[in-house]
Formats: structure tokens, C-alpha cells, sequence
């Protein structure tokens, strides 16, 4: 059942990202041919100089827009299925809370990671017109995996570099995870009283950013020594700090995992002990 939930939000939601994306790509095109006029005798022309101009603007507010549109899809879909009028058709599904807040979390996280990958690309291509080169002119200049390889052999740290570069991608997968719960939390408590719902939605979300910053200032300081291992930086060598970098981001990434436990606790027990539809 929880396929046919994902299978449904991608439908209702690619009906929106999909053309929002779409609309993207063709301003990043729009751009990139702009900033060309731009360098070019076109831009003696006042009338295209301002036109371009104005289509590489128009560009930098659209990658905003698109991370925007996402962030309030993804709010939007669990608060109107879950917790408005919709909500009392999909509670008499056949399907858990779980399968329910499930269906929403992982359609989220495929477009933020979707989003991003677009917005990386497009900004990418639009530094590479800036520095009018090209993606081949790139490929062929960077080095090869065997001779990055070579190299962080003999500086003796490519086990230190690999587990963060895989630390990153984690860290990046458990914050977008944490910060959707974020918000299923925060609407899901402040939907248990009868008034003033979205309000302490509100305030339910302010409150958890405050205690999770800072219990996580407090751990900071307290867990990781971190004024004691700067008293040693200059000393260390490479391996070492990239080591000491690897721990910082295994503590990190154990906070945003406790976080998103305690988050999806919230937002499950919200769901079904105390949601109010009325």
C-alpha cells in the first residue's frame, strides 16, 4: 500500500515540479544566451542590454522560486491529505500513520534532491558561460580518478577524504529528512488543540528549533572538546585534522539522526493520539 501512496503523491505533486522545473530550465537557457549578448556587440543595443539584463534576473529569482515551491508543496500536501477535511479520507485508508507520513517524507526528499541536482547544474553551466569555457574544457583539464587516487595515497589520507565526502552525502539526506519532519512535527502537535491550529503550529516550530540548537550548542561544547582540539590544530598534520573533521561529522550526523527519531515520534504520535480535524 505504501507504493500506491508514493505512486499518487508524485502524480499530484509532479503536476506542479515538473513545470516549475521545466520553466527553470528554459530561464537557465534564456540566461546563459543573455550573458553571451551580454559580452557580445548585442549589449550596444539598449533596448537588448536591458532585455538581458533583465532575463538574467529574472533567472536568479526563479532557482529561489524553485526552492521555495518545493518547501511549500512538501508543507502544503501533509497539511491539506493529513490534517484538513482530506484528512478524514485518508485516515479511513487501509494504511498506518507511518505508511501515511512515509509516503510524504520520501516523495519530498526526491524532489529536494531533484531540485538541488537541477539548481547545481544550471548555476554550473552559468559559472562555466561566465568564465567562458565549457564542460569539455573542464573534463579535459581535471585530473583522473587513478591520478586523485595517486595523490591522496601518498598524502596518506584517502581514507580520511572518502569517508567524508560519504559523511557529506549522508549529512545532507539526514538534514533534508529532519528539517520535512521538522514542519510534520510542528503541524501535527499544533493540530491536537480545537483553536488557533496554525498558530501554535507556529510555535511548535520555533520551540523545537529552539531546544534542538540548543541542546546541539551544548553537546557541541561539552561532546566534542572542541576548544581543547583547537589549542592543538597548528600541530597537526593532515591525516590528522581530516580525522579529527570525520569525528565532528560522525557526532553530526548522530544529532540530525536523533533529531529526526524524536521528530517522527512527534509527528506519529500527533497523528494518532491526538490529531483534532475539527
Amino acid at each position: 500500500m505504501l507504493g500506491k501512496l508514493i505512486k499518487h503523491e508524485f502524480r499530484a505533486t509532479a503536476r506542479i515540479m515538473l513545470p516549475v522545473m521545466g520553466a527553470l530550465m528554459v530561464l537557465a537557457l534564456l540566461a546563459n544566451l543573455s550573458i553571451r549578448g551580454l559580452t557580445s556587440g548585442l549589449s550596444d543595443v539598449p533596448v537588448l542590454r536591458i532585455l538581458f539584463v533583465l532575463i538574467v534576473v529574472f533567472f536568479g529569482i526563479a532557482i529561489i522560486a524553485t526552492i521555495v515551491m518545493a518547501i511549500v508543496l512538501m508543507v502544503s500536501r501533509f497539511y491539506r491529505n493529513l490534517l484538513k477535511d482530506e484528512g478524514y479520507l485518508m485516515f479511513t485508508l487501509p494504511v498506518s500513520a507511518h505508511e501515511l507520513v512515509w509516503s510524504k517524507l520520501i516523495v519530498s526528499m526526491v524532489w529536494f534532491l531533484l531540485t538541488g541536482l537541477l539548481i547545481f547544474l544550471v548555476m554550473g553551466l552559468t559559472a562555466l558561460n561566465l568564465a567562458n569555457t565549457n564542460l569539455e574544457m573542464i573534463i579535459e583539464q581535471f585530473p583522473s580518478w587513478q591520478e586523485i587516487s595517486q595523490f591522496l595515497r601518498e598524502a596518506g589520507i584517502q581514507r580520511e577524504v572518502i569517508t567524508l565526502i560519504c559523511q557529506a552525502g549522508l549529512g545532507i539526506l539526514l538534514g533534508a529528512i529532519v528539517t520535512c519532519l521538522h514542519f510534520y512535527a510542528a503541524m501535527s502537535l499544533g493540530h491536537m488543540f480545537t483553536k488557533d491550529k496554525i498558530l501554535l503550529s507556529i510555535v511548535f516550530f520555533i520551540g523545537i528549533s529552539f531546544a534542538f540548537n540548543l541542546l546541539s550548542t551544548a553537546y557541541g561544547f561539552v561532546g566534542f572538546g572542541l576548544s581543547g582540539m583547537a589549542e592543538h590544530w597548528d600541530s597537526m598534520e593532515n591525516s590528522g585534522v581530516l580525522s579529527s573533521f570525520n569525528s565532528i561529522a560522525w557526532h553530526g550526523l548522530v544529532i540530525s539522526a536523533i533529531q529526526g527519531a524524536l521528530l517522527y515520534l512527534a509527528t506519529i504520535l500527533g497523528l494518532k493520539k491526538g490529531l483534532n480535524l475539527e
